[in-house]
């Protein structure tokens, strides 16, 4: 890195070359923008209901409906190397991590 804070590069590109490093600039920000759109979208919200534990309400995610946390969020969390901070409520409603709740059509 020179004194710029820039990292030069000695090697000669094509056309080609310089084409396909903008296109892929552009298309790794348009690809960030939707991965912040989807973590938007997917967010817990309460799913209203009566509950014996005022102190942890049941959380659904506010645009699939599922259990807090779903699957978007799960592998989205997971992809980017870390776990939702968020304990896992699906097995005591007896649902998988994938699987909608009982009663619960989406």
């Amino acid at each position: 890195m020179n004194h710029e804070g820039y990292v030069p590069i000695r090697t000669r590109l094509a056309t080609e070359d310089l084409e396909f490093l903008a296109g892929a600039r552009s298309d790794l920000l348009k690809f960030s923008e939707l991965g912040l759109r989807l973590l938007d979208l997917h967010q817990p919200r309460d799913a209203g209901g009566i509950t014996s534990d005022a102190a942890h309400p049941i959380l659904r995610c506010r645009s699939c409906m599922w259990r807090w946390p779903c699957p978007t969020f799960r592998a989205m969390s997971e992809s980017f190397g870390t776990q939702p901070d968020i304990p896992d409520t699906t097995a005591a409603n007896g649902a998988g991590p994938h699987e909608p709740t009982k009663g619960v059509s989406r």
